[in-house]
């Protein structure tokens, strides 16, 4: 069976020089292909750079290196002021009954899926209060989907 994905705890946009874009995608694709780092994507088709997504900062900074080391290219990182993560496991329909939701960023992962970011413990037990019904069964960590 795949191994699962742990739950991230910490989430920056990385970013690169426009000129370094085709080399940036084959170092995310490569590395994301190792489990180096989850990747997810904003829902927002006119922001296109990766939120990296791990359980430790030193995490951020393998990339980092690897990226400049393996792939020629130097990136910055955004940090974002999330701290949990959930994947819907009832996919978008489920985020769209649960309609908007305060203080919840919703992105997507390497393979398409709905994915909750929350500030805090607080913001996940107010969502889950508000909206726990219609958004159904969350979950800390994702598999890979079954081809």
């Amino acid at each position: 069976p795949p191994i699962p994905s742990f739950s991230p705890e910490l989430f920056a946009y990385m970013r690169c020089a426009p000129n370094q874009k085709k080399a940036f995608s084959k170092g995310v694709e490569g590395l994301l292909g190792e489990g180096a780092v989850q990747v997810l994507y904003s829902t927002d088709e006119y922001i296109t750079d990766p939120i990296l997504a791990a359980v430790g900062q030193l995490q951020f900074e393998v990339v980092q290196y690897r990226m400049k080391d393996e792939y020629g290219v130097d990136t910055t990182l955004e940090p974002l002021s999330f701290c949990i993560a959930r994947w819907v496991l009832g996919g978008w329909p489920a985020v769209e009954r649960a309609g908007r939701m305060f203080n919840t960023a919703v992105v997507k992962d390497a393979f398409g899926r709905p994915v909750l970011l929350f500030r805090n413990e607080f913001g996940f037990n107010q969502v889950m209060t508000e909206q726990g019904e219609k958004l159904g069964e969350l979950s800390a960590f994702a598999l890979p989907p079954d081809n």
